[in-house]
């Protein structure tokens, strides 16, 4: 593996780690978790290359949000953002 995606990938591992809960109000976690501040408005580059359609446009902010925990684990809306702004929080099973 080159040394630039091996960078990228402790960096993303730290996120994962730090973000907790955020965005929901269940009490488990979701595993896909979009940084508002860095998502920009109206973009739907996550939501397109979801495979799954579990991504979509909130109403309220207009910025991209889990609609339902469907998600494959397949990195590409995390792969895909332009502002490295979805974190996907990999289960330890399925690694």
């Amino acid at each position: 593996m080159s040394r630039q995606i091996l960078d990228r990938e402790s960096v993303k591992a730290a996120q994962a780690a730090s973000v907790g809960n955020a965005q929901t109000a269940r009490a488990y976690d979701v595993p896909v978790v979009v940084d508002l501040a860095k998502c920009i408005t109206g973009c739907r580059i996550c939501i397109d290359s979801c495979p799954v359609d579990c991504l979509s446009v909130d109403p309220a902010t207009s910025k991209a949000h889990m609609r339902h925990d469907e998600c494959w684990y397949c990195l590409a809306c995390e792969l895909d953002c332009p502002k490295d702004a979805i974190t996907v929080k990999i289960p330890f099973l399925v690694r």
